[in-house]
């Protein structure tokens, strides 16, 4: 693997994920030269934390010598940001473009390959739901590294202090299919059991300490074991009063009776399959 060598780079939009991976850079010794976003706000916040040398909301202000094109735009605006990129950069030989989006690769980047780029995609397995969480979850976070440039990426993953993993297109889709039911519907549930738990009177302190442990040492069981080792609970016993117990618990909450019909129509089916 050649050594990244830590030059200028250029940030295309002012979010939560480009501002903090370019603080992250910028103290590595990488030169944050531009920074372009849609909006002069945006711009405004996020030269407070990363200190571009120029910036601006015309993309054809980006400069003509820049190694690095990080495109951290909402997943829908990537391809139009590549094409308007593409427009004005005409020749990008010796330019590596990357996208952090999780749900797509680096095909996305066809307008800058057609132009010269080498292009990948740079994704952290991390929830970034603001700048400050960003930076400091970055160093020693997991970041999927796919495409052309994905060695190139796997060593900008160490200079920050992460840690880069190899892995093809398909195997990005389902990594991060499974990043959103573990963290985004995980969160959810636990939110819809915070408002279950209201109702009966049941303090999110108390609530917490009751399942917080519960939580983490599930995921160790459902990891190290087979289903009908590491599962507890009426499904696995076969159970059907408890179950209907606990239907009748969610009479006021729809949505969470259906997915707990889902979840349980799930498990039996796996536990058929484990037979």
């Amino acid at each position: 693997m050649n050594a990244v060598i830590k030059s200028p780079f250029t940030l295309l939009g002012a979010g939560k994920i480009g501002i903090a991976l370019a603080y992250h850079l910028e103290k590595t010794g990488f030169e944050p030269s531009f920074l372009w976003n849609r909006s002069q706000e945006g711009l405004r916040k996020a030269l407070k934390i990363a200190p571009f040398r120029k910036y601006s909301t015309d993309l054809s202000q980006i400069p003509a010598h820049c190694e690095w094109i990080i495109i951290t735009v909402k997943d829908d605006a990537i391809e139009e940001v590549a094409q308007g990129l593409a427009n004005v950069i005409k020749d990008g030989a010796g330019k590596k473009v990357f996208h952090t989006s999780g749900a797509w690769d680096s095909k996305l980047l066809e307008p800058l390959q057609k132009v010269g780029c080498r292009t990948g995609s740079f994704h952290p397995l991390i929830s970034i739901p603001d700048i400050e969480t960003g930076i400091r979850m970055i160093p020693g976070a997991v970041f999927s590294c796919e495409g052309e440039i994905r060695n190139d990426l796997l060593e900008l993953a160490r200079l920050i202090g992460a840690t880069g993993v190899l892995l093809n297109s398909e195997q990005k889709e389902t990594v991060h299919l499974g990043a959103v039911f573990v963290n985004n519907y995980v969160t959810v549930l636990i939110q819809s059991l915070k408002r279950l738990a209201q109702t009966k009177g049941i303090s999110d302190d108390t609530l917490k300490l009751l399942l917080e442990r519960l939580a983490g040492q599930a995921f160790g069981g459902a990891w190290d074991k087979s289903l009908k080792d590491s599962l507890s609970g009426p499904a696995v016993r076969g159970d059907e009063k408890t179950i209907q117990k606990h239907r009748r618990q969610l009479k006021n909450m729809p949505e969470l009776k259906k997915l707990y019909d889902q979840f349980l129509a799930l498990t039996r089916q796996l536990l058929s399959e484990e037979k």
